[in-house]
């Protein structure tokens, strides 16, 4: 397995990846498999450039040989401008338990310290037992935050945070 950024030419690559997410984890993430599917190639073109441009975003892809099994998101917080966050955790179930989430999670600890962030923040799922644990095996706590997952959903988030 290794560990490296999305490119700016891999747009395919980014699509495969969060349809393979909405798939596997339907209730997961805020958005649905049938309207990220429906997305043009601009869409997908304007995402790829946001996580490769220096200075924006950032996407990081776990693979096996050439295969992508695992990404993950880190973001920039548009809001709190001394934090980051953490987006689109995935990793292929096949591939799960093997420490692959670990790794995808401290290359965007890695990321964001070397932004200078001072907290990185995510929100998960509560039903996600696996999710959680893992999150607080790197050292996330929980920030009591709790929020519907979407507009449409009955499942809860709560926001989690790891001090760098």
């Amino acid at each position: 397995m290794h560990l490296r950024r999305l490119e700016a030419h891999e747009s395919s690559l980014l699509r495969e990846l969060r349809l393979r997410a909405l798939q596997d984890a339907p209730g997961s993430f805020r958005d649905t498999y049938a309207d990220i599917a429906a997305q043009p190639s601009p869409y997908w073109d304007t995402l790829t450039r946001s996580v490769t441009e220096p200075g924006q975003h950032v996407m990081f892809v776990a693979f096996d040989d050439d295969k992508p099994i695992g990404s993950v998101f880190g973001l920039v917080d548009l809001v709190q401008g001394k934090d980051g966050r953490v987006g689109g955790m995935w990793v292929d179930p096949v591939w799960r338990r093997r420490g692959i989430g670990a790794a995808l999670l401290q290359e965007v600890a890695g990321w964001a310290r070397e932004r200078g962030f001072e907290r990185l923040r995510l929100w998960r799922v509560v039903d996600a037992v696996g999710a959680g644990s893992l999150y607080r095996k790197l050292g996330f706590v929980e920030t009591g935050n709790l929020r519907p997952l979407s507009g449409e959903s009955t499942l809860q988030v709560a926001e989690m945070e790891l001090r760098l």
